[in-house]
């Protein structure tokens, strides 16, 4: 569930500047408005903040490499920016290995002679200039110049001639600028810069098992940098200083103690219609270990919208197992997942909620995958007798109508998924007369149902009851009707009206979200179909002792890309049918922000 907030306002004396905010993160209670830090001790944290940030960036390139040494504040800061010197020397010198070659690539053509050879006879009063000219008006130019021609290549020659520095050359005529060095000159300073960029480089990797250290200073001045904000940032008028920002309305009377303890002013107050309080969900063990799916996909449900924590788990759990659809596969996960699962048990006494995940999809993979009778894509024959008896006749992979089976439960599946969400609106809107709107969706819900089955399964099997089509007839009038209902039918009728496109397309789109579940059957078919075709590749071969070991590399393989293969699909679809289709039909924008209060994340005891 989605823990309520009350708004809260903290009042202290100005006197406390110093001492407030150390007071306020050793309770850990309050979500703070965002604060601008101002001062020299904030910018000075900043900046240091920054450079070790820059650093540990430029660090990771080269990859994490371990390291057991710690290092003081000072030394950390003098680590980063001699590795910032460097980043920065090495910047240069692929900008002048850049300009070098540009003009390294200018000059070869015209090969490798000495400049100031061209300069010394100038200086004599002889002006030789190179130009490219095309052949055909070379005769010309010979006719009023004193010219040698150097190379020919195709159209164009390369010719020196004589002519005074401010004399205009033929306008067929592209005058070569001579280059400061000859061209060997030019290779060996390349070569100089190339050899300066690899020194640098390797002696920032050799900096690159510091970064856990220099994190662990960076966290630290992170923490400073963030008490200082809270602390030089804080709004001040007439003597009075203030916070506000959201606490759990269930911690509020701890908070109201801790306010009187340390003689400050509270005010708490309900979230206003228009403010967006930050959003904590708190739900039981079991359903928690769902919430590393959220973090991995960065969305957090806006604090009036709905947790639906538990549905997620549920369902993505069954639209894991049929994506993976395999026994053999869930069971090699549930083995490895049960192995890192015990280590973490034995060496921190918990198994995080992550594990507890994967032994969850991988325990529900292997009940599918046996109902199926699927077992790393082995035929009926191949398997043995007590796993074929496992499966279960209406869906198991080698009865003909499975698939028309497995299609239906598809779409089972994704009628009540989207029923639920319809049904948790009504109970929402209710008793508002909106609600009977969310009737209509649901009765939508019901009769594309039956639409679905006749028009994608078999038209024979599954004719369309009459009654689905008036379902869909009055669902659609309701929810034209009540869809918009604000102050009254004649404003809903209207609104209706205006959007009476999306509202047309807005009905088709029942059909399709119901059709969309059929990626479970498809996406689970596809991964039957790779085992099958890797073990009949395999085959052959391990019946030859020769080639046993490219028969066990090609099933190792084989089955080790279908695997990832089965893990992208899973984030793919098994994602987007409750991120979307779902969360669509309840109207979910996931547009909140987490609740994070004001504490010290290093667990640092502040006395008050």
């Amino acid at each position: 569930m989605i823990a309520p907030m009350k708004r809260v306002f903290l009042l202290m004396s100005e006197k406390e500047r110093r001492n407030a905010a150390r007071k306020l993160r050793s309770l850990g209670l309050v979500h703070l408005e965002p604060l601008s830090g101002t001062g020299e001790t904030w910018q000075a944290l900043a900046e240091e903040c920054s450079k070790l940030e820059s650093a540990l960036a430029i660090l990771s390139d080269y990859g994490p490499q371990p390291g057991e040494e710690k290092l003081g504040q000072r030394d950390a800061l003098d680590l980063a920016e001699h590795i910032l010197k460097l980043q920065e020397d090495i910047k240069q010198g692929y900008e002048k290995a850049a300009a070098l070659s540009q003009e390294i690539e200018r000059v070869r053509p015209w090969g490798d002679f000495d400049p100031d050879a061209l300069r010394s006879l100038a200086a004599g009063g002889l002006s030789l200039r190179l130009a490219t000219i095309p052949i055909k008006h070379l005769a010309a130019l010979c006719e009023t110049h004193d010219v040698i021609t150097l190379s020919r290549v195709k159209s164009l020659a390369r010719v020196a001639l004589l002519a005074e520095p401010q004399a205009e050359l033929p306008q067929d005529a592209l005058e070569f600028r001579p280059p400061e060095a000859s061209l060997s000159t030019l290779s060996e300073r390349l070569a100089t810069i190339k050899s300066g960029i690899k020194a640098d480089k390797e002696a920032i990797a050799l900096y690159a098992p510091n970064q856990a250290a220099m994190r662990a200073v960076m966290d630290d001045l992170s923490r400073d940098l963030q008490l200082e904000t809270y602390r030089s940032g804080a709004p001040a008028e007439s003597g009075v200083l203030w916070y506000s920002g959201w606490v759990p309305a269930k911690e509020a009377p701890a908070l109201e103690k801790d306010a009187a303890r340390f003689g400050w002013a509270i005010i708490l107050d309900e979230p206003k219609e228009e403010e967006q309080p930050p959003t904590k969900i708190e739900n039981n063990a079991l359903v928690r270990i769902v919430q590393p799916i959220f973090d991995f996909m960065g969305t957090v449900p806006n604090y009036r919208e709905y947790d639906i924590s538990a549905w997620f788990l549920l369902f993505f759990g069954l639209f894991f197992a049929m994506i993976f659809g395999d026994a053999g596969y869930g069971s090699l996960m549930l083995g490895l997942v049960g192995v890192f699962a015990l280590r973490s048990k034995l060496k921190k006494g918990r198994v995080p909620d992550g594990l507890k995940l994967f032994l969850f999809l991988s325990s529900l993979t292997v009940l599918w995958g046996g109902a199926s009778g699927s077992w790393f894509g082995l035929t009926k024959d191949a398997l043995p007798s007590f796993l074929a008896d496992l499966a279960l006749e209406p869906i198991a992979m080698w009865n003909p109508d499975s698939t028309d089976n497995i299609k239906v439960l598809c779409f089972i599946l994704g009628g009540v998924h989207l029923a639920i969400a319809h049904i948790k609106n009504i109970l929402r809107d209710f008793p508002k007369p909106k609600f009977i709107g969310q009737v209509g969706s649901l009765m939508l819900v019901v009769g594309m149902y039956y639409l679905v089955l006749n028009l994608v399964v078999s038209a024979a099997k599954f004719p369309i009851p009459a009654w689905s089509l008036y379902m869909i007839g009055i669902g659609f009038s309701l929810s034209f009707i009540f869809g918009s209902w604000e102050t009254g039918p004649i404003q809903s009728i209207l609104d209706s009206l205006k959007n009476i496109i999306s509202i047309f397309l807005g009905t088709v789109s029942f059909f399709a979200d119901i059709v969309s579940y059929i990626r479970l059957w498809a996406v689970g078919l596809a991964g039957v179909a790779i085992s099958q075709t890797v073990n009949g590749m395999a085959s052959p071969l391990m019946r030859i002792p020769l080639a046993l070991v490219f028969g066990v590399l090609i099933l190792f393989i084989g089955h080790g890309l279908n695997l990832v293969m089965g893990a992208l699909s899973v984030v793919v679809h098994g994602m987007r049918l409750n991120l979307l289709e779902f969360s669509g039909h309840m109207g979910m924008e996931w547009s909140g922000y987490q609740y994070q209060p004001f504490k010290d994340t290093a667990g640092e005891k502040t006395s008050a």
